[in-house]
């Protein structure tokens, strides 16, 4: 018999896409919206299961400035009570939490890299993580926490560096593409690598662990804009502003070597055809494709 997934945060970028995946996969998938499942409140359906995927919280940096207690309570707080469920109905998890190493201090970044949150958003996630492994070292719960770094596909929103690069290459009443700063450097992992990862390491024989997900190679923003414009077969001028964001990064490479090893996954999509497949997307829905 297959096993029962519960997904949270099911309705957003990575859920949706993640949720068809294991529907096509014939996969026995729960992804309650929030009238039913709701991580912050501790509502959670009167469901047994097999596995949750824990993908509920607040995201995007700059929103985490100027609502760092909001951050803190739906992804730390919220993920206590994903915990405090899955340990009552005896499931397993795999919580998704993000970027927490800060500015390295070498590249790449092992999952045994100093943990240096330099933003509200990244405090939000380690915290959740401490609680993640409090609960398998303490309680005996089967935990597994997934680092993916800057992922990117169809269907993220157009506040993101790729989906704002991508609308100006192809909106035919923009004159140029702008970014605020062309330098720093990440290593992108497309949507469906991450979903590959996830699933890779559900049907993994390992029940606890840290993963870094990512391509383990970077990229600057003036290499992806260049590699957008020949995806969408464009020559408009790129400019940059020249304004670094505060305590920004200069650049992360994601080591993968621990779920190569644990799970046997790697990246499959490259950059240039991960762009040409969001450019491609956003054509066909005459913008960035925010909605997949």
């Amino acid at each position: 018999m297959t096993d029962r997934v519960l997904v949270t945060g099911g309705s957003g970028f990575v859920g949706r896409r993640l949720v068809r995946f294991l529907k096509d996969a014939d996969v026995d998938v729960l992804a309650p919206g929030r009238d039913i499942l709701n991580v912050a409140a501790g509502s959670f359906p009167d469901v047994s299961v097999d596995w949750v995927i824990h993908l509920a919280g607040r995201t995007y940096v700059p929103a985490s400035w100027s609502e760092p207690a909001d951050f803190y309570r739906v992804n730390a707080l919220g993920t206590v009570n994903v915990l405090e469920y899955c340990r009552r109905t005896h499931a397993k998890l795999i919580h998704v939490s993000g970027y927490c190493y800060g500015i390295p201090e070498s590249l790449p970044l092992s999952e045994t890299a100093p943990l240096k949150p330099n933003n509200p958003y990244a405090l939000s996630k380690c915290a959740a993580e401490e609680a993640c492994r409090f609960f398998f070292e303490c309680l005996q719960m089967p935990v597994m926490i997934v680092r993916p770094f800057n992922i990117y596909g169809p269907g993220q929103s157009a506040s993101f560096l790729i989906p704002r690069i991508v609308e100006q290459a192809i909106d035919p009443d923009v004159a140029a593409i702008v970014v605020e700063d062309e330098t720093p450097r990440r290593d992108y992992v497309h949507l469906d690598d991450v979903i590959g990862a996830i699933e890779s390491l559900r049907r993994s024989p390992k029940l606890g662990g840290t993963f870094n997900i990512g391509s383990g190679e970077s990229y600057s923003v003036a290499e992806v804009a260049e590699m957008v414009r020949s995806a969408a077969n464009v020559s408009k001028p790129f400019v940059s502003r020249g304004n670094r964001r505060v305590n920004d990064i200069p650049d992360v490479i994601a080591d993968i070597t621990a779920i190569r090893d644990a799970a046997g996954w790697s990246p499959s999509i490259t950059l240039r055809d991960g762009l040409r497949d969001v450019v491609t997307h956003a054509k066909a829905r005459g913008g960035s494709g925010a909605v997949v």
